[in-house]
Protein backbone atom coordinates (compact mmCIF):
# COMPACT_ATOMS: atom_id res chain seq x y z
CA UNK A 1 0.00 0.00 0.00
CA UNK A 2 2.28 2.24 0.77
CA UNK A 3 5.20 1.67 -2.00
CA UNK A 4 1.98 2.48 -4.63
CA UNK A 5 1.18 5.82 -2.84
CA UNK A 6 4.94 6.70 -2.88
CA UNK A 7 6.74 4.69 -5.28
CA UNK A 8 10.42 3.71 -4.57
CA UNK A 9 11.82 5.27 -8.28
CA UNK A 10 11.06 8.44 -6.17
CA UNK A 11 13.81 7.76 -3.54
CA UNK A 12 16.51 6.95 -5.87
CA UNK A 13 17.32 10.15 -6.42
CA UNK A 14 16.54 11.55 -2.83
CA UNK A 15 16.84 8.50 -0.47
CA UNK A 16 16.80 11.43 2.26
CA UNK A 17 13.55 11.92 1.74
CA UNK A 18 12.40 8.36 1.60
CA UNK A 19 14.32 8.10 4.85
CA UNK A 20 12.18 10.77 6.32
CA UNK A 21 8.72 9.48 5.32
CA UNK A 22 9.86 6.02 6.90
CA UNK A 23 10.35 7.80 10.30
CA UNK A 24 6.69 9.77 9.68
CA UNK A 25 4.92 6.82 8.91
CA UNK A 26 6.56 4.70 11.50
CA UNK A 27 4.97 7.23 14.29
CA UNK A 28 1.68 7.23 12.53
CA UNK A 29 1.42 3.33 12.80
CA UNK A 30 2.72 3.30 16.54
CA UNK A 31 0.37 6.05 17.15
CA UNK A 32 -2.76 4.57 15.80
CA UNK A 33 -1.22 0.85 17.36
CA UNK A 34 -1.11 2.55 20.87
CA UNK A 35 -4.10 4.07 20.71
CA UNK A 36 -5.73 1.00 19.25
CA UNK A 37 -5.03 -0.99 22.05
CA UNK A 38 -5.02 1.64 24.60
CA UNK A 39 -0.60 1.11 25.39
CA UNK A 40 1.35 3.02 27.57
CA UNK A 41 4.82 3.44 26.25
CA UNK A 42 8.37 4.91 28.02
CA UNK A 43 9.86 7.13 25.87
CA UNK A 44 12.83 4.76 25.46
CA UNK A 45 10.26 2.32 24.33
CA UNK A 46 8.60 4.12 21.98
CA UNK A 47 12.03 5.20 20.17
CA UNK A 48 13.15 1.54 20.09
CA UNK A 49 9.74 0.52 18.51
CA UNK A 50 10.17 3.88 16.09
CA UNK A 51 13.78 2.92 15.03
CA UNK A 52 12.82 -0.52 14.10
CA UNK A 53 9.29 -0.31 12.38
CA UNK A 54 11.28 3.31 10.59
CA UNK A 55 14.31 0.39 9.35
CA UNK A 56 12.08 -2.03 8.38
CA UNK A 57 10.26 0.44 5.96
CA UNK A 58 13.19 2.27 4.55
CA UNK A 59 14.99 -1.61 3.91
CA UNK A 60 11.70 -3.04 3.30
CA UNK A 61 10.02 -0.90 1.38
CA UNK A 62 11.44 2.25 -0.18
CA UNK A 63 14.65 -0.33 -0.83
CA UNK A 64 17.25 2.95 -0.08
CA UNK A 65 20.95 1.97 0.40
CA UNK A 66 22.42 -0.07 3.15
CA UNK A 67 23.44 2.63 4.98
CA UNK A 68 20.12 4.24 6.08
CA UNK A 69 19.31 1.30 7.65
CA UNK A 70 21.87 2.98 10.82
CA UNK A 71 20.20 6.21 10.26
CA UNK A 72 16.75 4.87 10.30
CA UNK A 73 17.59 3.03 13.66
CA UNK A 74 19.35 5.72 15.52
CA UNK A 75 17.46 9.15 14.60
CA UNK A 76 14.86 8.47 17.67
CA UNK A 77 16.84 7.94 19.75
CA UNK A 78 19.19 10.88 18.82
CA UNK A 79 15.65 13.02 18.67
CA UNK A 80 14.89 11.76 22.36
CA UNK A 81 17.89 12.96 23.34
CA UNK A 82 18.31 16.06 22.17
CA UNK A 83 14.86 17.32 23.15
CA UNK A 84 13.96 15.40 26.23
CA UNK A 85 17.71 14.78 28.14
CA UNK A 86 19.17 17.89 26.66
CA UNK A 87 18.22 21.72 27.43
CA UNK A 88 19.66 23.61 24.71
CA UNK A 89 18.17 27.38 24.14
CA UNK A 90 16.04 28.03 20.53
CA UNK A 91 19.08 29.70 19.53
CA UNK A 92 21.24 26.37 19.73
CA UNK A 93 19.12 24.49 17.68
CA UNK A 94 19.15 27.26 14.73
CA UNK A 95 22.87 27.16 15.03
CA UNK A 96 23.30 23.55 14.95
CA UNK A 97 20.51 23.54 11.87
CA UNK A 98 22.48 25.59 9.72
CA UNK A 99 25.56 24.28 10.87
CA UNK A 100 24.64 20.65 9.15
CA UNK A 101 22.75 22.54 5.85
CA UNK A 102 26.09 23.97 5.45
CA UNK A 103 27.85 20.97 5.41
CA UNK A 104 25.74 18.43 4.47
CA UNK A 105 23.62 19.99 1.73
CA UNK A 106 24.70 17.59 -0.75
CA UNK A 107 24.02 15.02 0.89
CA UNK A 108 20.15 14.91 0.26
CA UNK A 109 20.74 15.34 -3.86
CA UNK A 110 24.04 13.45 -4.47
CA UNK A 111 23.20 10.82 -1.70
CA UNK A 112 26.93 10.93 -0.35
CA UNK A 113 27.84 11.12 3.12
CA UNK A 114 31.16 12.72 4.68
CA UNK A 115 33.66 10.64 5.16
CA UNK A 116 37.54 11.42 5.86
CA UNK A 117 40.58 9.82 4.55
CA UNK A 118 42.67 9.22 7.61
CA UNK A 119 46.66 9.47 7.12
CA UNK A 120 47.31 5.61 6.08
CA UNK A 121 45.54 6.12 2.93
CA UNK A 122 47.40 9.50 2.45
CA UNK A 123 50.46 7.21 2.96
CA UNK A 124 49.06 4.83 -0.03
CA UNK A 125 47.86 7.81 -2.22
CA UNK A 126 51.28 8.97 -2.13
CA UNK A 127 53.08 5.95 -3.24
CA UNK A 128 50.53 5.77 -6.25
CA UNK A 129 51.30 8.79 -7.27
CA UNK A 130 55.19 8.41 -6.75
CA UNK A 131 54.98 4.74 -8.66
CA UNK A 132 53.04 6.55 -11.65
CA UNK A 133 54.75 9.60 -11.81
CA UNK A 134 51.66 11.50 -11.84
CA UNK A 135 51.88 14.95 -11.48
CA UNK A 136 48.24 15.97 -11.21
CA UNK A 137 45.52 14.49 -8.96
CA UNK A 138 41.79 15.48 -8.17
CA UNK A 139 40.11 14.54 -5.02
CA UNK A 140 36.25 14.84 -5.75
CA UNK A 141 34.06 15.20 -2.93
CA UNK A 142 37.51 16.75 -1.04
CA UNK A 143 35.81 17.17 2.37
CA UNK A 144 37.90 19.25 4.37
CA UNK A 145 40.92 18.86 2.31
CA UNK A 146 43.20 16.72 3.72
CA UNK A 147 44.13 14.96 0.91
CA UNK A 148 44.67 17.26 -1.22
CA UNK A 149 46.72 19.30 1.38
CA UNK A 150 48.81 16.12 1.51
CA UNK A 151 49.44 15.16 -2.02
CA UNK A 152 50.72 18.92 -2.51
CA UNK A 153 53.76 18.52 -0.48
CA UNK A 154 54.90 16.21 -3.47
CA UNK A 155 54.89 18.99 -5.71
CA UNK A 156 51.69 17.68 -6.93
CA UNK A 157 49.21 20.08 -9.01
CA UNK A 158 46.55 18.75 -5.94
CA UNK A 159 43.11 19.82 -6.74
CA UNK A 160 39.96 19.22 -4.53
CA UNK A 161 36.10 20.05 -5.51
CA UNK A 162 33.89 20.09 -2.95
CA UNK A 163 29.96 21.28 -2.76
CA UNK A 164 29.22 22.06 0.66
CA UNK A 165 29.51 25.51 1.68
CA UNK A 166 31.14 25.38 5.21
CA UNK A 167 33.44 22.29 3.98
CA UNK A 168 34.33 24.40 0.88
CA UNK A 169 34.94 27.92 2.93
CA UNK A 170 37.32 25.96 5.95
CA UNK A 171 39.50 23.36 3.75
CA UNK A 172 39.66 26.84 1.38
CA UNK A 173 40.98 28.65 4.47
CA UNK A 174 43.52 25.79 5.24
CA UNK A 175 44.73 25.46 1.77
CA UNK A 176 45.68 29.13 1.76
CA UNK A 177 47.20 29.13 5.37
CA UNK A 178 49.23 26.20 4.75
CA UNK A 179 49.86 27.21 0.68
CA UNK A 180 48.99 24.08 -0.41
CA UNK A 181 46.26 22.54 -3.02
CA UNK A 182 43.12 23.98 -3.77
CA UNK A 183 39.91 23.70 -3.29
CA UNK A 184 37.40 24.72 -5.95
CA UNK A 185 33.49 24.96 -5.19
CA UNK A 186 31.50 22.77 -7.74
CA UNK A 187 29.43 19.74 -8.22
CA UNK A 188 31.38 16.39 -9.00
CA UNK A 189 29.26 16.41 -12.05
CA UNK A 190 30.49 19.51 -13.88
CA UNK A 191 33.82 18.87 -13.21
CA UNK A 192 36.38 17.96 -15.87
CA UNK A 193 38.47 14.92 -15.53
CA UNK A 194 40.50 15.10 -18.46
CA UNK A 195 43.23 17.14 -17.18
CA UNK A 196 44.34 14.92 -13.94
CA UNK A 197 46.83 12.12 -14.42
CA UNK A 198 44.44 10.12 -10.80
CA UNK A 199 41.65 10.98 -9.58
CA UNK A 200 40.57 10.15 -5.94
CA UNK A 201 36.88 9.56 -4.74
CA UNK A 202 35.53 8.46 -1.39
CA UNK A 203 32.21 8.76 -2.08
CA UNK A 204 29.14 6.60 -1.49
CA UNK A 205 27.82 3.05 -3.55
CA UNK A 206 25.10 4.77 -4.76
CA UNK A 207 26.79 6.73 -7.44
CA UNK A 208 29.92 4.70 -8.26
CA UNK A 209 28.52 3.11 -11.59
CA UNK A 210 27.56 6.87 -12.45
CA UNK A 211 30.70 8.08 -11.73
CA UNK A 212 32.52 5.37 -13.40
CA UNK A 213 31.00 6.46 -16.80
CA UNK A 214 32.16 9.68 -16.17
CA UNK A 215 35.73 8.48 -15.83
CA UNK A 216 35.46 6.22 -18.82
CA UNK A 217 34.59 9.23 -21.19
CA UNK A 218 36.56 12.24 -19.79
CA UNK A 219 39.62 10.60 -18.41
CA UNK A 220 42.76 10.23 -20.46
CA UNK A 221 44.27 6.81 -21.78
CA UNK A 222 46.99 5.67 -18.67
CA UNK A 223 45.50 7.90 -15.96
CA UNK A 224 44.61 6.65 -12.87
CA UNK A 225 40.75 6.67 -10.85
CA UNK A 226 41.20 5.65 -7.22
CA UNK A 227 38.22 4.98 -5.25
CA UNK A 228 38.14 4.29 -1.55
CA UNK A 229 36.49 1.37 -0.08
CA UNK A 230 33.31 1.46 -3.03
CA UNK A 231 33.98 -0.53 -6.01
CA UNK A 232 32.10 -0.51 -9.43
CA UNK A 233 29.62 -2.89 -9.94
CA UNK A 234 30.68 -5.28 -12.45
CA UNK A 235 34.27 -3.71 -13.30
CA UNK A 236 37.21 -5.32 -11.69
CA UNK A 237 39.77 -3.26 -10.44
CA UNK A 238 43.36 -3.50 -11.41
CA UNK A 239 44.98 -3.64 -8.68
CA UNK A 240 43.36 -3.75 -4.66
CA UNK A 241 45.69 -1.71 -2.20
CA UNK A 242 44.63 -3.47 1.37
CA UNK A 243 45.50 -0.89 4.12
CA UNK A 244 47.01 -1.68 7.55
CA UNK A 245 44.87 0.65 9.62
CA UNK A 246 41.56 0.35 11.52
CA UNK A 247 39.01 -0.26 9.36
CA UNK A 248 41.24 -2.19 6.83
CA UNK A 249 40.45 0.29 4.02
CA UNK A 250 40.54 -1.07 0.50
CA UNK A 251 41.60 1.00 -2.52
CA UNK A 252 40.55 0.08 -5.62
CA UNK A 253 42.51 1.37 -8.70
CA UNK A 254 41.44 1.90 -12.32
CA UNK A 255 43.34 2.20 -15.05
CA UNK A 256 41.89 4.10 -17.77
Amino acid sequence: MISKIMPNKQFKNFPLIGAVFAQVISLVIIKLFIEGFSLKLTSISYAIIQGFTAALISQGVFKLPKWFLTISLLFPFLFLLAFKFIHFSNSIYGVLFLFFSLTFSHTLKERVPLYLTNQKTYEALKKILAQNNASTFLDLGSGLGGVVRSLSSLKVKSIGVESAPLLWGLSTLLSMITLRGKILRQNIWNTNLGEYDVVYAFLSPAIMTKLYIKVKKEMKKGSLFVSNSFEVDGVTADEIWQLDDKRQTELFIYKV
